[in-house]
């Protein structure tokens, strides 16, 4: 007996800030972008008798309640590149851009292209990214508060200086609280954290971040991962002339990180330590040295989260 499964139906959501426009079929209507409006769109789409998939672009956070609403709901979604869906309309000769449009456009996308669905690892991944990300910006806001209250001089602005000071060292001590409880809630990240603090150089705080800004590691290659970050060298040459090579682009935040990392593990890990005195001792200057040791321990990092291969 042959099972027969129920053929999918796709609709486009084009977010923006204030309103979501989803067009399936010839149909098409607005909602609100917050939780009310989220309850009346997944309400429609579960008024249809076959399954549906929502296609929507990422929209710079907007997306992100909308995500996790109709994960909660059961329904299945796609997050798809914005670039993968301009190209899609360009092939077809769709060239106006309105919400409206769009919407009827990812609808089109996900019937031709049946993209992949998110996953509950992928949910979880997310949540940690928004944690992590807010983390880093109030730290990067109290260095800033500290440093401004170096040169106030009114009584009255210092003393609101301390408590706003003290207020976000709260707040940061609570959101790594969270950042810790959302990685041992997850099997898989906890997995991968484990596997990454066991590397002498990287703590706690830098685990967090290639697990949230780095969902792709353990999944490439090593000129791949490299690349991603921005410590591979690229060539600078241009017929008989031989151009310095220089770093550039990939992620700032994980490029960051891993450089405290590199430095710890220039003076304390065994291997890299013996890597980066091999380069100085070679003539290479002390921070061309500290991005080569950048990018062998992020070989290293995505080699230990590799999955493990077993053999039949």
């Amino acid at each position: 007996m042959y099972h027969i499964e129920e053929e999918v139906v796709y609709m486009g959501v084009d977010i923006a800030k204030a309103y979501l426009d989803a067009a399936i079929g010839n149909e098409k209507r607005r909602f609100a972008n917050d939780a009310l409006g989220h309850r009346e769109l997944i309400k429609w789409v579960k008024q249809f008798s076959a399954p549906v998939q929502v296609i929507c672009e990422s929209s710079g956070g907007y997306e992100r309640a909308l995500v996790q609403a109709l994960a909660r709901a059961g329904v299945k979604i796609s997050l798809v590149q914005a670039n993968r869906v301009r190209q899609f309309a360009r092939a077809t000769g769709i060239l106006a851009k309105t919400d409206r449009i769009d919407a009827k456009l990812l609808s089109a996308f996900g019937e031709a292209m049946q993209p992949g669905t998110i996953s509950a690892s992928q949910l979880e991944q997310e949540h940690l990214r928004e944690l992590e990300s807010q983390r880093r910006h109030l730290t990067h806001l109290l260095v800033m508060e500290q440093n401004r209250a170096a040169r106030m001089s009114d009584l009255c602005v210092c003393k609101m200086n301390r408590r706003l000071i003290s207020q976000i060292k709260k707040q940061i001590e609570q959101l790594e609280l969270l950042i810790q409880e959302q990685i041992k809630a997850s099997p898989e990240l906890c997995t991968k954290a484990e596997k990454l603090t066991a590397i002498s150089g990287v703590g706690a705080r830098t685990a967090a971040l290639l697990l949230a800004q780095m969902p792709e590691l353990g999944q490439l290659n090593r000129r791949e991962v490299a690349a991603l970050v921005g410590v591979a060298p690229f060539n600078r040459d241009s017929g008989r002339m031989r151009g310095k090579r220089a770093i550039y682009g990939g992620r700032r935040a994980v490029r960051h990180g891993l450089y405290m990392a590199a430095l710890v593990a220039a003076r304390h890990n065994p291997i890299l330590r013996g890597f980066y005195l091999r380069l100085r001792a070679g003539g290479k200057p002390a921070k061309v040295a500290l991005t080569a040791t950048m990018r062998k321990l992020l070989i290293v990092l995505n080699s230990s989260v590799k999955p493990d291969l077993k053999y039949a």
